[in-house]
């Protein structure tokens, strides 16, 4: 059996299989005239050539005078030699940056799809006026259609480019779009220029691009530069305040696993301590007080192995959640089932764990539970984790209170469900006792 295409492999025969039929297309709206004279397709199309390989890359966006030339390209000759001089520009573009296929199938069929938009408007609008490509008249159409078709190309690159963020698209017109106007409205006009000056001689238009991308092209350097450096000083701002956060919620979590060991410690084998000096005190036998050291050592090496990061990785999820509780009073009348499709250890090393210890132990500490369940599957790619008692349920306002008083167990493991792109949710169920219902993103749950 043949292996399914992977998404960018289908995207480029998407793309070729769209490029094939502009190039069709142009091919049918083509006339001999429009290749001629020859020397002034060769031309414009080196000039383009050259335009696309010196192209800035500034956030995330190629910025290059390749379209003012196109746009020569379209006003001057028409729709299918525009075409394929883009086509060819954005090609050789391509290998000489060693660009990816998917971006370079991307490139070549905006190119074809702004020479056909904007060869037609120049057809169309040129007959609808009755202005020939040699008439001065002409040359008016160029600023307006050039605008037009630099919003179209922005609009194409946030669609059709491959391997820009959601976040990436959506900061593409503010930062790179509205600050280029006032020089894409001076490329506009140097287009027009040339369109203009080639009524009276071809070459000299050529001539006068060529000249315009050597003088523009050490300032557009150094504007790009410019835009980089604000970029990456913004960047490695965005870095350090997100060390700081990170470094505030690690701080965080470790005062929250050490507050839950020390009340695993106090209500476990600090109770059993207590009650064995008072039983040396009253006379107890050797052989009961040996009993009680026995468990007293037992919960303590529970508690190790609940808190201790390996002993959680042996152990595997379900022996976690039960070294987790075992420690507490209460744990000994519960009897906890635990049902889970998922991988063993892969839910140990994930956020699963720590919310589902929080909730288990929880409930084994104040809600007097005699069973306690706990599932975990997989939907739609998402980790669901679900745990149910039949203890006393949850009153939302003790709930509040509690937290109020300092006790935010329920409410950090709500911060961290939520900080991670998840979903928590917590009920007294109808019967009686609580039903609490975690969804976190993708399989590890991080």
């Amino acid at each position: 059996m043949p292996l399914p295409y992977d998404k960018s492999t289908r995207q480029v025969i998407a793309r070729s299989v769209a490029l094939v039929v502009c190039v069709g297309v142009a091919a049918l709206l083509s006339e001999a005239e429009d290749w001629r004279p020859w020397w002034l397709v060769v031309a414009l199309a080196a000039v383009m050539v050259l335009a696309d390989i010196v192209a800035i890359q500034t956030r995330h966006v190629r910025v290059s005078a390749g379209l003012m030339v196109q746009t020569t390209a379209m006003a001057l000759l028409g729709t299918a030699p525009a075409l394929g001089i883009g086509v060819a520009a954005a090609a050789a573009e391509s290998r000489h940056n060693r660009v990816r296929l998917t971006l370079a199938t991307s490139n070549m069929l905006i190119v074809a799809v702004l020479a056909l938009v904007g060869g037609e408007l120049f057809e169309q609008l040129g007959d609808h006026y009755g202005l020939d490509r040699d008439d001065a008249g002409y040359a008016l159409l160029v600023v307006p259609i050039y605008m037009l078709l630099m919003l179209v190309n922005v609009a194409l690159v946030i669609g059709w480019h491959p391997h820009l963020t959601r976040e990436q698209r959506r900061r593409i017109p503010r930062d790179s779009v509205l600050p280029a106007l006032p020089v894409e409205f001076v490329k506009a006009f140097i287009a027009a220029a040339a369109v203009l000056c080639a009524s009276y001689s071809p070459l000299a238009a050529v001539a006068g691009l060529a000249v315009v991308l050597l003088v523009t092209i050490p300032l557009g350097r150094m504007l790009g530069d410019a835009l980089v450096s604000d970029e990456r000083a913004a960047e490695v701002a965005s870095l350090a305040s997100d060390r700081d956060r990170l470094v505030v919620e690690v701080l965080n979590a470790e005062d929250r696993e050490r507050a839950h060991l020390a009340e695993s410690l106090h209500d476990g084998p600090m109770q059993r301590l207590m009650a064995l000096r008072q039983d040396v005190g009253d006379g107890t036998s050797r052989h009961e007080l040996a009993a009680h050291l026995d468990r007293t050592i037992a919960e303590t090496r529970a508690i190790i192995s609940a808190f201790h990061p390996a002993s959680v990785r042996a152990l595997g999820f379900e022996a976690s959640l039960r070294a987790a509780v075992e420690p507490f009073p209460g744990a000994a009348a519960v009897v906890l089932t635990v049902d889970t499709t998922v991988d063993d250890h892969a839910l140990a090393e994930s956020l699963a764990m720590p919310v589902a210890r929080e909730l288990v132990v929880n409930a084994v500490k104040h809600a007097d539970p005699t069973r306690i369940a706990v599932t975990v599957r997989e939907e739609a790619g998402r980790l669901v984790l679900e745990i149910s008692d039949d203890g006393v349920g949850i009153d939302t306002v003790q709930a509040d209170r509690a937290v109020q008083a300092g006790h935010v167990g329920l409410a950090m493991v709500r911060r961290r469900v939520e900080d991670a792109g998840g979903e928590l949710e917590i009920a007294t169920r109808p019967d009686g006792g609580t039903h609490s219902r975690v969804v976190l993103p993708g399989s590890s749950g991080a």
